[in-house]
């Protein structure tokens, strides 16, 4: 009889053990799948309140920096932007166009179109940029001089069109409401047409160089 005791009392404590390993087992389960639950939750919560361009298809962006020091020297760029193409992405066509007021300077109108790919599960935030660039340029032939004299004027004039491509990178901030703001940074080298060929009282960093420089700041813009 005492055996059959200790053995009764020996498969209860056994058979116990055995339910409570079960039920913690069944409680840390229960929890990994909540906290799964709740961290598939956010993800989608965050990238669904991320998508401010859903339901935006284009866009017109201007450099209001450009337009407010507009005087005698008129220099406007703007863009058209395609949001619908790959909601990864946007495809973008900036227009540039420049006229000094001294007629011995370079008048400039380039046209690009950029492929920018949002590094973001959305099109949001940082992105890269591959572009081509088409520059018609207008001018009096001659080198460079930084200080022009008064008796000092070109007289022969001529036209240049030329074709580069290059790539950048830049940040873009969409709102829902359909206005957005960003900065980019480009670089690139023309490849067709002539280049250092006006004459320019300006740094060599416009377009009648080889190489194509762009930086954009102050460019504001709304979604449609």
């Amino acid at each position: 009889m005492k055996h059959n005791w200790l053995l009764l009392v020996f498969m209860g404590i056994f058979s116990a053990s055995l339910v409570a390993q079960e039920a913690k087992k069944d409680t840390l389960s229960d929890s990994s799948k909540i906290d799964n639950i709740y961290t598939l939750q956010k993800k989608m919560y965050t990238e669904t309140r991320n998508e401010p361009l859903k339901d935006k298809n284009f866009g017109i962006e201007l450099n209001l920096f450009r337009i407010l020091l507009i005087d005698k020297d008129i220099s406007l760029t703007g863009s058209f932007s395609l949001f619908n193409v790959n909601r990864q992405a946007e495809i973008v066509f900036p227009v540039h166009y420049g006229r000094p007021e001294d007629q011995r300077d370079l008048n400039v109108l380039t046209v690009d179109c950029h492929f920018r790919y949002f590094l973001g599960n959305t099109q949001n935030g940082f992105y890269v940029s591959a572009f081509t660039r088409l520059a018609f340029l207008n001018g009096y032939l001659g080198e460079d001089d930084y200080w022009f004299g008064d008796n000092d004027i070109p007289t022969t004039k001529s036209s240049e069109q030329k074709i580069g491509f290059g790539v950048g990178l830049g940040y873009r901030i969409f709102s829902y409401k359909g206005l957005y703001w960003g900065t980019s940074l480009s670089f690139g080298r023309y490849v067709i047409g002539e280049n250092d060929k006006f004459r320019n009282d300006s740094l060599n960093l416009d377009d009648d160089g080889e190489f194509i420089y762009d930086f954009e700041f102050l460019k504001f813009g709304f979604a449609f």
